[in-house]
């Protein structure tokens, strides 16, 4: 019986917790990985570039339907005048109907190009890729300026709770002065000089206030949220300091990054380009096929009677003003340009990981540093209060102690808050995927 108590008490427990949890999600308590969901669910640019695929599609079918015979359907009616005769004395005899009808269903079907339907359908396939390639940056870029947000949108918050510490500790030093003026032991200066320090501390609070509002604006806007809408995010300012090896970063830059698929799409497609124009001259054997009715028939003109027809054509070009040599010409010019283009990305790839390296090193040299900062500005505050409590140092001896303190601990939140983005720029740099 004890056994099936706690069972139930177990399920219960586990019931509960599962609703609680469920709440906090309902309230929209978002964490890095559900922005960047929501960022790519609801963007128009995704949108766009999906429809550029479609189009790519449609092109690939364009040149696909060129393997299927074209079948269409021709109806005519005409009615001639003198009517054309033959006359034997008082006899004469009618050589057409004065009322002519045709109708006619006829097919026509390539059979041999050389390879250049294949050809036109292969380079409408690598523009189908490149469209793809193209969704990945997007996403890509998407991502990153979701992160680049919701750290920013964690860090100005940060910053605000230092600021309203500082508050309202210089508020207590207000209410506390005040006192003393009124017993003899301060001036007005020592009021007036907090006060000060108080505006300036708020004045802060409003700057960090306002960039604060602008950036959850704008991370609203990447997910298509309206303006009023309430946004709690759920994450942390944490420090990282793993490990870096550049030269195996570089390498993989190049493998991954989206713009160098890109890159390769372009240059591919210049290449398919060429193969295009070296077919523009290729002869072209066509069948073609006819079933219809029509009137003028011997030896009733004037009877609708079938009839058929077929052949085999060549079309064979002979001269097109050089049209040939001149798509040639720009294809490998187009070849020549994906190339120097692949290079130069090359270059500015390797160059932003090696940057992002170093920024990223350099601000986590700063680390221990400040943690020293925060430290010493905090013993120095708990030697000011005692210094101040025995009489040794004024109010505003304690206050510089305090703003120093708030300025460490300001400074300390910017350092780790720029360790997590260049983090992730370096991540961006090598072409890392987050969704």
């Amino acid at each position: 019986m004890k056994y099936k108590t706690l069972l139930v008490a177990l399920i219960l427990n586990i019931l509960l917790v599962g609703k609680f949890f469920s709440q906090n999600i309902s309230k929209d308590s978002l964490t890095l990985n559900d922005a960047i969901s929501l960022t790519l669910s609801n963007q128009p640019l995704i949108q766009q570039a999906l429809e550029e695929i479609n189009a790519a599609q449609a092109r690939i079918n364009q040149q696909k339907s060129f393997n299927y015979p074209d079948v269409h359907a021709n109806l005519s009616y005409t009615r001639i005048g003198p009517i054309p005769k033959i006359q034997f004395g008082e006899m004469g005899f009618e050589l057409a109907p004065a009322n002519n009808y045709n109708a006619t269903l006829t097919s026509s079907q390539i059979i041999y190009d050389f390879g250049k339907r294949d050809a036109l359908i292969e380079l409408a396939s690598s523009y189908k890729l490149k469209a793809e390639d193209k969704i990945d940056l997007i996403k890509n870029d998407l991502s990153y300026q979701t992160v680049k947000t919701f750290y920013t949108i964690l860090f100005l918050q940060k910053s605000i709770d230092v600021k309203d510490e500082q508050i309202k500790t210089l508020t207590k030093h207000i209410e506390v002065t005040s006192k003393k003026v009124e017993s003899g032991t301060a001036t007005d200066f020592d009021i007036l000089t907090t006060k000060v320090r108080l505006a300036a501390a708020q004045n802060q609070k409003a700057d960090l206030e306002n960039a604060l509002n602008k950036a959850k604006i704008y991370l609203r806007n990447l997910f298509g949220w309206p303006s009023n809408k309430e946004l709690n995010l759920n994450g942390k300012l944490n420090l990282d300091s793993a490990y870096i090896d550049t030269t195996s970063l570089i390498s993989e830059a190049l493998k991954k990054r989206p713009e160098m698929k890109l890159a390769l799409d372009a240059q591919k497609s210049a290449i398919l380009m060429k193969q295009t124009a070296s077919l523009t001259d290729v002869p072209i054997l066509n069948i073609t096929a006819n079933y219809g009715f029509k009137n003028g028939y011997e030896p009733n003109l004037n009877v609708l009677r079938g009839n058929w027809a077929a052949g085999v054509f060549a079309s064979v070009p002979i001269f097109n003003g050089n049209l040939k040599n001149a798509k040639i010409e720009e294809a490998e010019a187009n070849i020549k340009y994906a190339s120097a283009e692949l290079l130069q990305l090359e270059r500015v790839i390797k160059t932003e990981v090696e940057q992002a390296v170093a920024d990223l090193n350099a601000v986590r040299s700063k680390i221990k540093t400040t943690q020293l900062q925060v430290e010493q500005a905090k013993q120095a505050v708990s030697r000011a209060e005692i210094q101040y409590a025995n009489g040794v140092i004024t109010n505003l001896d304690l206050i510089d102690a305090e703003t120093a303190l708030s300025e460490a601990e300001l400074m300390y939140v910017q350092v780790i808050y720029n360790n997590i983005i260049n983090k992730y720029n370096l991540y961006k740099s090598i072409g890392k995927i987050l969704w």
